[in-house]
């Protein structure tokens, strides 16, 4: 069942503990992935920690609203958040946007998606890596890809699918 479907059903059931359940399950799931976007754009651990818990309160009040996927919600809200903490703090953070992500806290929340960069690096460039993160982790369509990079659409997959398969070959066809 898709986290969408599990959701919907979550909240149509009329029990009690189903939608508190479901939504433990999505916080489980996704946080790691809320965290990482957020310390993309902000350096402070306060400052992470309050976009994920707000990500998180805002999914919750409007779950029924959901018209996207959980994931595609979760991860547009939260850099929206964490771009607006920056502009209302006036902070100048450089997190280097050119580069991947590094998220600096937490490491039961995103080691997971460190250790796989980590593992990516030793086979891929940081350029696809980049490509991969910006069209799996946020959801950019490749031309909007293609744009923020100013190359090519076609560039773009191109550069997308074989540093997938690239990557897969290296694992041994795993995942």
């Amino acid at each position: 069942m898709t986290d969408e479907r599990r959701l919907i059903s979550a909240i149509r059931s009329g029990k009690r503990d189903e939608p508190k359940a479901t939504f433990q399950y999505l916080y489980a799931k996704y946080k790691p992935l809320v965290c990482f976007i957020a310390a993309r754009y902000l350096k402070e651990r306060a400052d992470i920690e309050d976009v994920v818990q707000e990500t998180f309160v805002n999914f919750f009040n409007h779950a029924g609203d959901v018209r996207t996927s959980v994931k595609s919600y979760l991860t547009v809200s939260a850099k929206n958040l964490a771009l607006d903490l920056r502009k209302k703090n006036g902070k100048v953070v450089l997190v280097d946007e050119e580069g991947l992500p590094s998220p600096t806290f937490g490491q039961t929340d995103s080691s997971g998606f460190e250790a796989l960069i980590e593992d990516m690096k030793k086979v891929v460039s940081e350029e696809d890596i980049r490509i991969i993160l910006l069209h799996l982790v946020e959801d950019f369509k490749f031309e909007d890809i293609a744009v923020k990079l100013k190359q090519n659409v076609k560039t773009v997959k191109t550069k997308y699918y074989r540093a997938l398969k690239k990557y897969r070959d290296a694992r041994g066809g795993r995942q």
